[in-house]
């Protein structure tokens, strides 16, 4: 069983006479070489248990994440930390990550992004590549997360946001050909191999197959366990007013802030990098009534 630590979702309820019976939990998966003593970075996933999240509460839950790493390398306890973002998160909320990656420079620095998502779903996708532009502006390297080990499947997605690295679920099969065949289909995505995660290597067979077929990075307990985010409380104050507000609804976005510029480090703001690409929140609700019309 995979160490994690839980806090209460009851400040998540939309009714606050009817809370949510569950928990929100975290576990931080160590990213290690297949090949040498070198670790990349540790994934801060966090996944929901007893219910399933709205749209809006999976960007509060990941807001709380991206917190929570900030957090984590605050303490040093991590030397760089990755979290997750969905497209929808990203399209609906866009300035209120930007925002909290300006706040804190310093460790932004060590911060990884993985993206996920359905392409094909995205209202406006403009938003979205003004994130990724953003993120490369900063210096925070771009990861794309699959939930499969077909590679094939998510094309679209892979060429639109043109990820620094990808992380992949490792095959099921215990012969070597569906491994070279994950490897094979990275380099005709054009992802570079040398920076391709397995993920959910479990079996000591399983390691053996992906160092076989050249694979460069992995995670699971065959290479090192997950651990509990450090120092965690089940204390619902912090889940509550992390990120988006709840009072907000469930599908409006937060009011854009005003941020300090990091014109000090030769980056522009967000807000003039804003005005420049004329990324703005009206945009989502315009874009998607010219679809419906």
């Amino acid at each position: 069983m995979v160490e994690a630590g839980r806090w209460s979702a009851k400040s998540l309820s939309k009714d606050p006479s009817h809370p949510i019976q569950g928990n929100v939990c975290g576990t931080i998966w160590p990213t290690c070489s297949l090949h040498s003593a070198e670790r990349w970075f540790d994934e801060l996933y966090f996944w929901t248990e007893g219910f399933e999240a709205s749209t809006s509460q999976r960007a509060r839950i990941q807001s709380f994440a991206l917190k929570h790493a900030f957090d984590t390398l605050a303490s040093n306890e991590s030397e760089q930390i990755a979290v997750t973002l969905s497209f929808g998160t990203v399209e609906r909320w866009l300035e209120h990550f930007a925002s909290a990656l300006e706040k804190h420079p310093l460790h932004s620095q060590r911060v990884v992004v993985m993206l996920r998502g359905s392409f094909q779903r995205l209202r406006s996708r403009y938003r979205l590549r003004a994130f990724v532009e953003y993120l490369r502006i900063l210096k925070i390297p771009v990861g794309y997360r699959m939930n499969t080990s077909r590679i094939s499947m998510e094309l679209d997605a892979l060429a639109f946001v043109r990820p620094d690295f990808a992380k992949v679920l490792a095959p099921r099969s215990t012969r070597i050909e569906p491994w070279h065949d994950l490897v094979l289909e990275a380099r005709v995505a054009d992802l570079s191999t040398e920076r391709l995660i397995v993920a959910g290597l479990e079996t000591q067979a399983q390691l053996d197959l992906a160092r076989q077929a050249g694979i460069p990075f992995g995670q699971g307990s065959a290479i090192m366990a997950a651990r509990a985010p450090r120092g965690h409380t089940p204390e619902e104050a912090a889940l509550a007013t992390a990120g988006v507000s709840q009072r907000q609804g469930a599908d409006r976005p937060p009011a854009a802030q005003a941020v300090p510029s990091l014109s000090a480090n030769h980056c522009p703001s967000w807000n003039d990098l804003a005005r420049m690409w004329d990324v703005s929140e009206r945009h989502v609700a315009s874009e998607s009534s010219r679809k419906e019309g």
